[in-house]
């Protein structure tokens, strides 16, 4: 972990181009930072003047009376590289560069001045954030270095009225969304202990920022705006690391499309778009993924006051019919339950409501009972329920006197380990949410991001408890991975079926019965040795996809048909590739019946290798029911990737089959995970298409297998 105080939490700051004309970004900034009385000295920097905005000015970084933690650098693009070189030297170990001019620019200088402040901050040890960035606002030390309005005087304080919710840290590559987020927070008194505009990032990426304050303490949610990830490996550490430790990473991911889709040799290659790599990622680590600005924002509101919840049991309060109606709908949607609540629990509470209002959930109580009774006592009866794990009032947040009396005897239930949350169907105003935000209950008042809001609670209270159940990784012996490694690096492009199979095999992966035959003759021979129906395939790695070129003969039987396959499948090959290399024809033993399935691993350019299930044969181009994850995974990652797919079901018992073997195949994915993992430099793409899955305790057969190798130089870069 680097050393990210003097950014994050600087005890000084100078501010290099500082101006007193306040019209401008650069005198802007000064005015919004000395607005907020930051606790330390403050040093504008200026060629041009000798008092900026009532401070003494210093013409240069050299002339500076001490090194301060931070610098702030708002000059020319052309000169930053200078200036930030001046740091440097002066001993200034963070820098924040809010000028622009570098890798948003398409021209050449552009693009060299990024590899200058990358280069100078790594030979000095800095911590540079930026550039193009907007500034960052700490609020424990009072310091607003933005020229964002949303830290202007009409901005408000930086810190809420209540500090009852958890502190958020917003790290984004755009600094209007980024400050966006603070402005649409502030109403609803959700505390953001830190605020970065990341910028270009040619240093610190949004993750970095994370993984500091995971170690050292502050914030515990994080908002992240991202655009681009270059250290993918990291991020995925960094996210496992927040998972464990509880703390939410709510991240808007920017730029997914199916554009990002390439060619490949392989199957899983041409289904892997990047932005359902980006979401299996986000899956497996836990992380929540925003779609605008106010999900995002309600999603954080929800964490900021409410315990994990221990299920996905819903319990509706309210006094509107219709939206007690609408309400159950959503929730339904979104995959949670609204349980008919227990008849003791009914019993408690249909003595307090009029005879036509309905205690079984939702709890139409009524407008008159809320009234009369409150939202307080419904749910002190509803706390006790066995089948609830979060509560939902519904109500108007219009009357802020009513409002602050439904908060103030509500507060002494929140906190009891079930959430408690509130959406008003009415606008609510600033007043109401504060005194509902004091009493720890998020307020919404878009039905549908109550909902999700609570999904993601749920999603990631889930996400840690599989965290915390899943397995070491399988370690394997350094002896084996060298020597698969060697093999790998010996290997061709596109490794044949034949070699695909045995180097797999070194890692516990099955194979069929089968044998690579060179002549005619040897073909019958090994024919008879299998027994029964076989299939001949060419093998040769320039002709990996084998059936379009007519070089795969099945079921065949007798000296004869084997003899005439064996001809058959040489005569195609050679026609479709006249100048590949023919390694020989495989004979294989016909699979019994069972399931198809493809197993498959791509590589995603920044987090590297990950496994895809789905549906195999022909079925996979044409339905595209897949799903993906991270490498390595252990049986219960891989049976629930299984759960993901939309087919899962026909792995069950239909119409008269046996269930097919689901723990054979998670075995296989486990292996074929580690492998990956081992090996991720090595790997382009594997397919293994199709995997016959037979019924429950008959394993499954592996039909076909491509590898695609990485190029790997002498020097063993890729």
């Amino acid at each position: 972990m680097r050393d990210l105080q003097p950014l994050v939490r600087p005890n000084s700051v100078a501010v290099i181009g500082a101006s007193p004309d306040t019209s401008i970004i650069r005198g802007r900034l000064f005015e919004f930072l000395r607005l907020h009385a930051f606790a330390g000295p403050v040093y504008p920097v200026s060629r041009s003047h000798a008092v900026v905005q009532g401070l003494k000015a210093y013409p240069s970084v050299a002339d500076l009376p001490e090194a301060p933690d931070l610098a702030i650098i708002v000059v020319p693009a052309e000169v930053v590289p200078e200036t930030l070189e001046q740091c440097g030297a002066r001993g200034i170990k963070a820098a924040l560069i809010i000028s622009s001019g570098f890798g948003e620019a398409t021209d050449v200088d552009a693009a060299a001045r990024d590899h200058a402040l990358r280069a100078i901050a790594r030979r000095y040890g800095m911590a540079l954030g930026g550039p193009n960035s907007e500034g960052l606002m700490i609020a424990e030390r009072r310091l607003a270095a933005s020229f964002s309005p949303v830290v202007g005087p009409e901005g408000g304080p930086l810190a809420p009225e209540t500090a009852r919710g958890r502190p958020i840290a917003v790290v984004g590559q755009s600094g209007a969304m980024t400050f966006a987020f603070v402005s649409r927070g502030r109403p609803r008194q959700l505390r953001f202990e830190a605020v970065i505009s990341s910028g270009n990032q040619v240093d610190l990426e949004a993750h970095d920022y994370v993984d500091y304050w995971l170690e050292t303490g502050g914030p515990e949610i994080f908002i992240l705006y991202i655009e681009q990830i270059v250290d993918g490996r990291r991020f995925r550490a960094v996210a496992e690391r927040a998972l464990a430790l509880g703390r939410p990473l709510i991240v808007a991911r920017i730029g997914r499309s199916d554009a990002g889709r390439r060619a490949a040799a392989s199957h899983t290659g041409a289904l892997a778009a990047a932005d359902r790599l980006d979401e299996a990622v986000f899956r497996h680590y836990g992380v929540i993924q925003g779609d605008d600005l106010d999900h995002i924002t309600d999603i954080a509101a929800a964490f900021a006051c409410c315990a994990p919840p221990r299920g996905n049991r819903v319990a509706i309060i309210t006094g509107s019919g219709g939206g007690a109606a609408w309400m159950a709908d959503l929730l339904s949607a979104q995959g949670l339950e609204v349980p008919v609540l227990e008849d003791a629990i009914q019993a408690e509470i249909a003595p307090l409501l009029p005879s036509y209002a309905s205690a079984k959930n939702p709890i139409d109580a009524t407008a008159q009972a809320i009234r009369q009774v409150g939202y307080a006592t419904l749910v002190e009866i509803v706390q006790r329920s066995r089948r609830i794990d979060v509560i939902v009032l519904i109500g108007s947040l219009a009357e802020e006197h009513r409002a602050a009396h439904h908060a103030t005897v509500l507060a002494p239930l929140v906190g009891g380990g079930m959430p408690i949350v509130f959406c008003s169907y009415t606008v609510a105003s600033p007043q109401s949410i504060a005194h509902f935000a004091a009493a720890g209950i998020p307020c919404f008042t878009a039905m549908q991001n109550c909902a999700r809001a609570i999904r993601a609670m749920v999603d990631h209270a889930a996400a840690r408890r599989r965290h915390a159940a899943r397995a070491a990784p399988a370690t394997v012996d350094p002896a084996l991975r060298q020597a698969v490694d060697a093999a790998l690096r010996a290997a061709g492009a596109t490794m044949t079926e034949w070699d695909a199979k045995a180097i797999l095999a070194r890692y516990g992966v099955p194979r069929p019965a089968e044998h690579l035959a060179i002549s005619a003759d040897d073909a019958v021979a090994a024919a008879a040795r299998i027994g029964g129906a076989v299939a001949l395939k060419l093998q040769s790695q320039d002709l990996p996809h084998k059936t379009e070129a007519g070089a795969v003969m099945l079921g065949v039987t007798g000296d004869t048909a084997v003899r005439a396959a064996y001809e058959t499948v040489m005569r195609n090959g050679r026609a479709a590739a006249p100048r590949a290399t023919i390694q020989g024809v495989l004979v294989q033993a016909m699979a019994s019946p069972g399931r198809e399935i493809i197993l498959g691993v791509t590589r995603h350019d920044g987090f590297g290798p990950m496994l895809m299930v789905g549906l195999g044969g022909i079925h996979v181009e044409a339905l595209k029911d897949v799903a993906f994850a991270p490498v390595p995974l252990d049986e219960t990652d891989a049976l629930a990737l299984i759960d993901r797919l939309n087919a899962a079901a026909l792995l069950g018992p239909v119409r008269g089959q046996p269930a097919a073997d689901r723990v054979a195949l998670a075995r296989l994915m486990a292996l074929l995970s580690r492998f990956a993992a081992d090996h991720a430099d090595a790997i382009a793409e594997i397919d293994l298409n199709p995997v016959i899955v037979h019924p429950e305790g008959q394993g499954l057969t592996i039909v076909d297998a491509l590898i695609v190798r990485r190029s790997i130089d002498a020097d063993g870069t890729t």
